[in-house]
């Protein structure tokens, strides 16, 4: 049966790739986002548990609405606003409470002094809940370019196994004579294997750090940790098939 591009591309993990790393893209900037409010928000917040007048403000911090609310109730009011507001949040990390991600995101340390009132609330702790904060977004906007490469380097890898495709399926309908096939053949088996060492090369450079990221989160639960090499690998033997039949006159 003659292959088309759809079926070569479709024989590998490469569309399922591809959306994934523009989702998770698209999730982490919505992320950076959402600390950067929670940032705007806790800027709102008194750093210190006193009024200038020298009074204590004790449990309570009063905000130009009149309102009254605890430092912990005015921190995690924030955080379930912004943060914990985005859309794939609950999905993606299984977070219900803001204290629950919070203790997850800024540690647990931060988190029990948030839950200590008054007692605990403090410029120190403030500039902890700040650091931590800028801390996400920091990691988060270190991560998006390397996604970033990694999706462009799939992209490439696709469009070139697509036409890869097309012409085996051409050669496959039988649309040259034999020298022809011979020679088209023989130039498809030089762009794989240049394909291959390219793609070996990208993930030779790839920082190892980086490793973790894609084999145990966005790869985590596909069939290969090495999306592009097994898809040129499946590539490989579509043309090893259709090579074989060629030489064998069955084409």
């Amino acid at each position: 049966m003659a292959q088309s591009r759809n079926q070569l591309i479709e024989r590998t993990s490469l569309p399922d790739v591809q959306r994934r790393l523009t989702d998770e893209e698209s999730y982490l900037q919505a992320e950076i986002d959402a600390f950067e409010d929670f940032l705007d928000r806790l800027a709102a917040i008194p750093p210190h548990p006193y009024r200038t007048d020298g009074g204590s403000l004790q449990e309570t911090v009063r905000f130009p609405s009149q309102a009254e609310y605890t430092f912990q109730g005015a921190v995690e009011t924030a955080y379930y606003e912004t943060v914990l507001a985005v859309d794939h949040w609950k999905d993606e990390y299984g977070e219900e409470t803001p204290l629950e991600s919070i203790t997850n995101e800024f540690g647990a340390d931060v988190a029990a002094g948030l839950t200590g009132g008054s007692a605990t609330w403090s410029q120190l702790l403030w500039n902890e809940l700040q650091d931590a904060s800028e801390a996400a977004i920091e990691t988060r906007q270190q991560t998006l370019p390397i996604l970033a490469a990694e999706r462009q380097r799939l992209e490439e890898l696709h469009g070139s196994l697509a036409e890869i495709g097309d012409e085996l399926a051409a050669i496959e309908r039988g649309e040259y004579l034999f020298a022809e096939r011979s020679d088209r053949l023989g130039t498809i088996q030089e762009q794989l294997e240049e394909l291959t060492h390219d793609q070996q090369a990208y993930l030779h450079q790839r920082k190892t750090s980086n490793e973790n990221l894609f084999t145990s989160y966005i790869y985590a639960d596909i069939e290969t940790d090495y999306p592009g090499l097994a898809a040129l690998a499946t590539a490989r033997q579509l043309f090893d098939q259709i090579e074989l039949r060629h030489w064998a006159g069955k084409i």
